[in-house]
């Protein structure tokens, strides 16, 4: 499971655009309340579905106004109200686990919640920030491993690679009243990093 967003940065209603690996993608929230994660693509044309809007329950592209579920399945053609469209009309989903204040990517949820046992309880989220170095030497500098997170006391460090030279760092922290102190540890992690490599 690879970490890619704060869970308080996708409210109901919001649709925001991100990159993991250099890959374009869309994340967004249904009135529902959940969290799902695509291509940034729409298949009629594709025009970014990041930039469309939530209508129904559904993601809309901007451009013919195609709706699509939280499946990815396309329920709704505007030029055509009376057509059922096909099941082969959607968008490429990814699997989504929302726990310990983070939004994960991944391809099997189940596996996913194993895998993320050690995050499990109350944990709210401080930031996200972008540091300008690549993910492998972030996970060196922080002694990471092949790994996308850990927890260390009362901290969750996650972080993704949008493309190869930037480092997407998300922290959350179990108790509230340290995020604060959290904050700037994160930015004097960032300085430090980004400092050390020029």
């Amino acid at each position: 499971m690879i970490p890619v967003a704060l869970s308080t940065d996708i409210a109901p209603g919001d649709i925001a655009p991100m990159r993991l690996n250099g890959q374009e993608l869309v994340l967004w929230r249904g009135p529902d309340g959940v969290v799902h994660g695509w291509e940034d693509r729409c298949p009629h044309r594709g025009v970014r579905l990041s930039l469309g809007f939530i209508r129904d329950g559904r993601l809309a592209c901007a451009y013919h106004g195609w709706q699509f579920d939280g499946a990815g399945q396309c329920r709704a053609i505007p030029a055509h109200p009376a057509l059922n469209p096909p099941s082969t009309i959607r968008t490429r989903s990814f699997k989504i686990v929302e726990q310990a204040g983070l939004v994960w990517f991944g391809d099997d949820a189940r596996e996913a919640r194993a895998l993320l046992r050690p995050a499990e309880g109350e944990w709210h989220p401080v930031r996200s920030l972008a540091i300008r170095v690549p993910l492998q030497e972030m996970r060196t500098a922080l002694a990471f491993g092949e790994e996308h997170w850990r927890v260390a006391g009362d901290r969750l460090l996650a972080m993704h690679g949008p493309d190869e030279s930037v480092t997407m760092v998300h922290l959350a922290v179990r108790d509230p009243g340290s995020r604060l102190a959290a904050y700037y540890w994160l930015q004097d992690l960032r300085d430090t990093v980004e400092e050390t490599r020029c």
